[in-house]
């Protein structure tokens, strides 16, 4: 796992460049500052949405060249993700994304058509989903319950967007509703839960949750939130229940993928 279990100490020495920040610290690696610097302008404005809600904590990007990543982290290089660890949080982001990856999401949307946007900008907007999950592990909405978790993240991420940046949230939904049209093998929720399926399902599943969590938004405002913070700290049988106390209509909704009764 490389240098993971302490990573501000791991990249000493390996070339790269730290960017100090009361909120986003960035380490980057070479040829990645002007890159690290867009994105943490873009999770600042994200910050801000939700300072009124709780204490933000600071979250440390790390913008990675392939190299770097693999001598700090343990998955494979492309796809941004969030960690917690001792508390601390952190981001990682990769400095390019490999054309393996593109290719690997190209073949997947062939059927759809051209996509509403580039693949790497969607990528990029994405770390704003991944931060959400930081926002969750501080703010104790962690649940247990993998489907659960992602459906409070896109919330949270489409609520913070939706406030920060509309015109980027409007671009989201464009995307999920293209999303959506995909036709997975594997749609109910407990093989989801088991982390079975391909990029396919994880891109459907993540498009379905993205577009319940605007109805929700429309409907009933940040209300969830607050309830969930109110909750804290959440577990599967609470956050489910928030869910449906909040709208009862969705246990028909959750039947649709498949789940008899609460996850």
């Amino acid at each position: 796992m490389g240098a993971w279990g302490n990573p501000g100490k791991g990249v000493k020495g390996m070339g790269m460049k730290a960017l100090p920040h009361p909120h986003i610290p960035v380490f980057a690696s070479e040829g990645g500052v002007l890159r690290a610097e867009s994105l943490r302008d873009y999770l600042l404005e994200l910050r801000e949405a939700y300072t009124p809600y709780a204490p933000v904590p600071p979250v440390t990007l790390y913008v990675l060249s392939e190299r770097d990543w693999q001598t700090l982290v343990p998955y494979p290089y492309g796809l941004a993700f969030q960690r917690s660890e001792g508390g601390r949080l952190s981001l990682f982001a990769p400095l390019t994304y490999p054309e393996r990856l593109l290719h690997r999401f190209r073949e997947t949307l062939l059927p759809l058509g051209p996509p509403p946007m580039e693949i790497p900008a969607f990528l990029d907007l994405n770390l704003g989903h991944e931060y959400a999950h930081a926002l969750q592990a501080a703010w104790r909405l962690r649940t247990g319950a993998r489907w659960l978790d992602e459906f409070l993240a896109n919330y949270l991420f489409l609520l913070g967007l939706a406030r920060a940046r509309p015109d980027l949230a409007a671009s989201l939904l464009a995307f999920c509703r293209y999303l959506s049209r995909l036709e997975p093998e594997r749609r109910s929720l407990s093989a989801y839960e088991r982390r079975r399926g391909d990029l396919k399902s994880a891109l459907w599943f993540q498009a379905q949750f993205t577009l319940k969590a605007q109805e929700l938004l429309e409907t009933k405002g940040d209300s969830l939130l607050k309830a969930c913070l109110e909750a804290a700290p959440l577990d599967r049988k609470k956050g489910h229940g928030l869910l449906l106390a909040l709208d009862p209509e969705l246990k028909a909704w959750f039947a649709a993928f498949g789940l008899k009764g609460a996850p």
